[in-house]
């Protein structure tokens, strides 16, 4: 377990037409109603919005664990390096204790680990990318936009894929929890093929283990400018991310889904995600350049 310091961070009004001109005035009383709620939703401090039993038991207990996607970073053979946090899900997570005016526990787990570490209480949410799938029994999916931004698929100049159309039954590397997997394997009928993180996704593609690649574009466009990426090429460079946040919590609770549902909403209007999402592009960039170096990643 490795521990964070804590830092800090709108539901949209939805209009309906009513048919009957003769109840204009009340309906303009429940508009303005609802407007004035929303505006002091929106104004309100995320730390002074309701929540339920999960997020509760973590201000009782003064301490927020957090299930997050970890991996180790590219070293030498001979000195591997044990597996960190990913750096996207821990800013948040660090957002959202703070929010909570709690200490964090970050907790690494593997995909496979996820839903039984939430099941089991071992930790209060999971902030780990975009799910394969729906949520499992047990397991509910706060809504919003986890992971916002543009995605990219490249492959080889002179590859057999030279179209999407190609894409279908190929398979595409990707990182655990991407948030562009779910849409090239449902846009394209492309097959992802899941590594633990980006720079390993990366690295499996670069050694020909997939016919292409999906990574954020944040990345890859900047990785196509160097002279080591010239054999390879943009197929699709306006990849939406796939519905479904990647925030989870024990179903049954929601108050507390609805406090993280308006944690994301938030933290996508004032720039956290974006800046979050260009700080992981940045550090992913380091990590494969160190595999340029001679360094590799150990799993």
């Amino acid at each position: 377990m490795i521990e964070a310091a804590p830092q800090r961070a709108t539901p949209g009004l939805r209009k309906r037409r009513w048919p009957a001109p003769r109840i204009g005035l009340a309906v303009a009383a429940l508009v303005a109603a609802a407007a004035g709620a929303a505006a002091w939703r929106s104004e309100t401090p995320l730390s002074a919005l309701p929540h339920g039993p999960v997020l509760d038991r973590a201000v009782a207990r003064g301490v927020l664990r957090v299930g997050v996607r970890s991996y180790p970073r590219p070293a030498p053979p001979e000195a591997p390096t044990p597996p960190e946090p990913d750096s996207f899900d821990a800013t948040l997570a660090a957002r959202l204790a703070a929010s909570l005016g709690v200490r964090l526990e970050l907790v690494g787990l593997a995909s496979e680990a996820q839903t039984a570490a939430l099941r089991q209480g071992e930790v209060d949410v999971l902030f780990a990318g975009v799910p394969e799938s729906g949520a499992p029994e047990g397991v509910a999916i706060a809504p919003g936009n986890y992971s916002p931004g543009r995605g990219m698929v490249v492959a080889l100049r002179k590859g057999r894929i030279q179209d999407t159309t190609a894409l279908r039954g190929a398979t595409v590397c990707a990182g655990e929890g991407s948030s562009y997997a779910r849409t090239v394997s449902s846009r394209y009928g492309a097959v992802p093929k899941r590594y633990p993180s980006g720079v390993h996704a990366v690295s499996a593609f670069m050694a020909g283990e997939c016919a292409a690649l999906v990574e954020d574009a944040e990345v890859l466009d900047r990785l196509l400018q160097d002279g080591q990426w010239r054999f390879y090429r943009p197929l699709v460079s306006a990849l939406d991310a796939a519905d479904g946040a990647g925030v989870r919590l024990p179903e049954g609770d929601a108050a507390s889904r609805d406090y993280l549902s308006a944690a994301l909403r938030r933290w996508e209007s004032d720039g956290t995600l974006d800046r979050a999402r260009i700080a992981r592009g940045g550090n992913l960039r380091l990590e494969i350049a160190q595999l340029r170096d001679g360094l590799v990643c150990h799993s």
